[in-house]
């Protein structure tokens, strides 16, 4: 089972149904509150859950986690005048993609949009203090009255203003609200800047901050001095430029995938390739997941099959020995430490039950360089890797013969339920119905042993035993 990519904040837990009940959450979708409100020229309050708690939690720390200062009363009295109320439970599609549109890496969050639909003002976490809930009610609603909101600078943009001022306002926004800045908006902005500002460092330094895609006018005049580029790059904290590049990345992808542009994507991937200066092979590495991410998200299944192969074979499956046995070690240390890392892999196993994909994309195009992931992390790639080969719904037996073996080590060195799960989908794919049904049998008994949620596993194997999967 794919591992779903994850920055968690404080537990949620899961709620009375008084205290759910006490918000009126509205049941239409996200889509037809926002038409309401329209309507009824309200703003809309949206919160995204996060996951429930592992079922292996103790009682007492449950409900701990569980209070929150939203349901105080005069949170709910503000918010039940003012707002449409609507809540997102974590891993539904409608939820992934509100998570998506709007940038959210962080659970719970909290999002306000004016009568428009334009976002006005956000926070994440939990917390138990009812006055932080009532300062942010405050802040959206005074963001709501600027005459300068998003929603404004959005509309005079679409009537066509390209005031210098106003579209730097708007990219600002954008910023502070943690929106990507779109392309269309800092191109423009970019093209009523005089060509002697792209020789200023501080005004080069904004467009790089604010993610212009590859090859666009915005980058290609950022980049007028590639002098000046470099001394940048050479007096800025490792971690700006980090967060530049993986910025510029982040969006050119995104663009890619959304006209379904190859060769936008070839030069993103060519740019991550080469902020690798120090270490081609990383490089190479790196445009290569890249690139087999944007066929995946384009459903490009024929590029994606022939390129995962070779990939995944090359860089997560033939793993010397020695190295192999010290991340186990290091993994096994990792999660008696990190019991989170359970919930999550819990979590997803909670969005497959519901029919959709983990949050995060199995391969991910914005690497957190220099930053390391939990050890023998080359298992959960080899399962990912197994698990979006099942999942691009592909018969031939050469591909899932791959994903087999891959899923197979993975099952070896970590015998855990979700990778069971995988092991349990592919054999049924490849027409070991027997072998498939004990394989996930087996992975239901790994769940209830490490007392996590058992449903999406038992739900499959009904369906196995159906022929239905």
């Amino acid at each position: 089972m794919k591992h779903a990519v994850l920055c968690l904040g404080v537990f949620w837990g899961a709620l009375g149904s008084l205290r759910a009940q006490a918000i009126r959450f509205e049941k239409d979708s996200l889509r037809q509150v926002f038409a309401k409100a329209r309507q009824q020229k309200k703003p809309v309050f949206l919160l995204l859950a996060p996951p429930p708690p592992p079922t292996n939690l103790p009682a007492t720390l449950r409900a701990e986690r569980s209070k929150s200062g939203l349901y105080a009363p005069a949170v709910v009295e503000k918010l039940n005048q003012a707002f449409l109320s609507k809540e997102l439970a974590f891993g539904t599609a409608e939820a992934g993609a509100a998570g998506r549109r709007y940038n959210v890496t962080s659970y719970p969050s909290y999002l306000y949009f004016g009568p428009d639909g334009s976002l006005l003002y956000r926070r994440l976490g939990n917390t138990t203090n009812e006055a932080q809930y009532l300062r942010d009610i405050a802040a959206a609603q005074q963001a709501q009255q600027d005459p300068q909101n998003l929603g404004y600078l959005a509309a005079e943009f679409g009537r066509g203003s390209r005031d210098e001022a106003l579209l730097r306002r708007y990219v600002l926004k954008l910023r502070d609200l943690r929106l990507p800045v779109e392309p269309a908006v800092l191109d423009a902005y970019a093209r009523q800047l005089p060509a002697q500002a792209f020789y200023q460092p501080a005004e080069v330094l904004f467009v790089l901050e604010s993610g212009p895609v590859v090859g666009s006018p915005a980058f290609q005049l950022s980049h007028l001095s590639q002098r000046l580029i470099d001394s940048l790059y050479q007096v800025l904290p490792l971690p700006r430029r980090m967060a530049i590049n993986n910025l510029i990345i982040k969006n050119t992808m995104a663009q890619a995938t959304a006209t379904n542009d190859r060769r936008l994507a070839e030069k993103g991937a060519s740019f991550a390739r080469s902020t690798w200066t120090n270490d081609y092979a990383k490089g190479t590495r790196t445009y290569e997941r890249d690139m087999l991410s944007f066929y995946q998200s384009v459903k490009d299944t024929t590029s994606f099959l022939r390129q995962a192969v070779p990939y995944y074979e090359r860089y997560y499956l033939n793993l010397p020995a020695d190295s192999v046995q010290k991340a186990l070690e290091a993994l096994r240390v990792y999660r008696q430490r990190q019991p989170a890392l359970l919930q999550r892999l819990d979590s997803a196993a909670r969005q497959r039950a519901a029919g959709h994909p983990p949050v995060g994309r199995v391969v991910s195009t914005v690497r957190p360089v220099g930053v390391s992931g939990p050890p023998a992390s080359f298992l959960q790639e080899l399962n990912n890797g197994a698990w979006a080969i099942y999942q691009t719904g592909t018969r031939n037996k050469n591909y899932l013969s791959h994903a087999l073996t891959w899923s197979k080590r993975s099952v070896d060195l970590d015998p855990a339920a979700y990778n069971n799960d995988t092991l349990a989908h592919l054999l049924y794919r490849l027409g070991f119905y027997a072998e498939a049904e004990a394989r996930q049998q087996q992975a239901i008994d790994l769940a209830r042993q490490s007392k996590t949620t058992t449903a999406p596993y038992q739900q499959a194997l009904e369906k196995m035993r159906k022929r239905s999967l």
